[in-house]
């Protein structure tokens, strides 16, 4: 791949942003004395700085590289898992936020000890710290250091891996998840910036006409709902799949989750949450378009994870260019420190801690700050390989996908069906993993002709008619009434406020704008 070259001033605007990172790092690290400080920010968290790190947690090097690239490739139907998940943060305010928050638990592992057993909650946070390291850090790490290495050749892959994850694993050991959010603050800000001079730049290449940009694409490039036998993302994959993917994601994922438990209140838990499903309507719009209409500014290239830096470079001046490289690296950065934070939670809260409960706050603490720097050792030698094993990447990748359904069903069983027996979600993650394993193998051996979002919503009804076989020959004989859903978890946690300070109506609103950009690009 041809390397870029950038100018000093671009360099100068990178370097100081990487100071402003580090030291809002530092700066919340003095208030980082206690264990519920480095893990949950001592649950102080307002509902705009928990909006912001879902955010900025979620957009990585990855998704805008390669968001980009498979719209320029196959259009904007790429973006049905932005804005299919504004529709899933809604559903987890209203139903999985009161419910977290009420039990005060720490990691989301906890609340299947507290729902049904303690096997559920070692088997999930042990499949969970796995994965994340092996491919959500090393996958991070290696897309960055692509970019890296792109606009500067002299910084080779393994050693741009080991430099972010240094840098990422610095900050965070010292401030925790504070330092994560709060710097996510700061990098969502930088990210939104870049994405929109980004957008102002592409459309300036059509006269700045929206309808004249748009209508310079192929038909296929400006739907959102495709055909049953679309490549990319079929309409029924968007339909059964989808939705299962973004509650595993957003719902039990530890590493996006976390932010949420360390709010200061129930209230901005909702709001925070509500606020990062409205950002996330934005992402059609910045990164998904662009890289669409990029199919008429630079057509017939054939590498798409060239066409986001080939945009950076070809229509930014120096110095914007500085601040949209800032923008990349703001989206590796808040993944990395996000998953950090989080694998370094699980191993400490749900095995450590469980192992050794009478260790202090600060020992409690001082386990989670090494536990954050070995983790970033093992993913910042793990990921440079990526490179030469990248078959077995995606086939990992591939996995995650086949990983959800088994422990959506237990999670969806556990809030709403309170016959749900500890006996029989762990019946459901045992055998409904091992199906999905199978299926696995069969895909990849191109057995199993199905595109893998279907593939998520059918293993979901399977691993559903398991929980159902399993809880009626092995039903619940107690339960932990606060882990159930129930209409008095649901009520407002305040007095009486008018219509547009009430989360419920501020979510059918995000509802109806979503039903509207479906419909618009339909």
């Amino acid at each position: 791949m041809e390397q870029i070259q950038i100018q000093t001033v671009d360099t100068a605007i990178l370097a100081g942003y990487f100071f402003v990172t580090l030291w809002i790092g530092f700066f919340v690290s003095k208030r980082t004395r206690t264990g519920a400080d480095l893990f949950l920010a001592g649950n102080k968290l307002g509902w705009a700085a928990i909006g912001l790190s879902l955010f900025a947690s979620n957009i990585s090097t990855s998704t805008l590289i390669g968001l980009t690239g498979q719209a320029y490739l196959t259009g904007i139907s790429i973006s049905n898992y932005e804005w299919m998940a504004t529709l899933v943060l809604i559903f987890i305010t209203i139903f999985v936020v009161p419910v977290y928050i009420k039990n005060k638990i720490k990691t989301v592992p906890e609340y299947l000890e507290l729902r049904f057993n303690t096997f559920c909650r070692k088997y999930y946070s042990a499949t969970t710290v796995v994965l994340t390291i092996l491919v959500d850090i090393s996958s991070s790490l290696f897309a960055g250091a692509l970019a890296i290495n792109l606009f500067y050749p002299q910084v080779s892959i393994g050693l741009a891996c080991y430099l972010i994850a240094i840098f990422c694993g610095i900050y965070t050991a010292a401030g925790g998840l504070a330092a994560v959010v709060y710097t996510d603050v700061l990098q969502t800000v930088v990210l939104l910036l870049a994405s929109s001079i980004v957008l102002f730049a592409t459309l300036g290449q059509f006269g700045f006409s929206w309808g004249e940009a748009m209508a310079s694409l192929p038909a296929a490039h400006t739907s959102l709902i495709r055909p049953i036998d679309d490549p990319t993302l079929p309409w029924l994959g968007t339909l059964i799949g989808l939705p299962i993917l973004g509650f595993y994601y957003w719902g039990t994922n530890q590493y996006v989750v976390q932010r949420i438990l360390g709010a200061k209140s129930l209230e901005a838990a909702r709001w925070g949450t509500l606020f990062g499903g409205s950002l996330k309507l934005s992402t059609l719009f910045l990164i998904a378009i662009p890289g669409a209409l990029a199919f008429q500014i630079f057509p017939g290239m054939s590498d798409s994870d060239r066409i986001f830096p080939t945009m950076l470079v070809e229509l930014l001046p120096p110095g914007v260019l500085g601040l949209a490289l800032a923008g990349l690296l703001a989206a590796i950065m808040s993944s990395v420190d996000s998953a950090l934070n989080a694998s370094s939670s699980l191993i400490v809260l749900d095995f450590i801690q469980p192992a050794k409960p009478n260790l202090s706050d600060k020992k409690l603490m001082k386990y989670g700050q090494y536990t954050i720097l070995l983790i970033m050792i093992i993913a910042g030698i793990w990921a440079p390989y990526i490179e030469d094993f990248s078959g077995l990447f995606n086939y990992l990748q591939l996995l995650l996908s086949y990983a959800v359904p088994p422990v959506v069903v237990v999670f969806l069983s556990g809030l709403f069906w309170n016959k749900a027996s500890g006996i029989a979600a762990s019946i459901t993650l045992i055998v409904g993993h091992s199906i999905s394993f199978m299926a696995f193998l069969l895909q990849v051996n191109d057995l199993l002709p199905i595109h893998f979002t279907i593939m998520a919503g059918l293993l979901t009804l399977v691993c559903s008619a398991i929980c159902i076989a399993a809880n009626l020959y092995y039903p619940s004989s107690e339960r932990v009434a606060s882990a159930l859903l129930s209409t008095e978890t649901l009520k407002r946690d305040s007095s009486p406020v008018s219509w547009y300070m009430d989360y419920r109506c501020v979510a059918v609103i995000l509802v109806l704008l979503t039903a509207g950009v479906v419909f618009a690009y339909w």
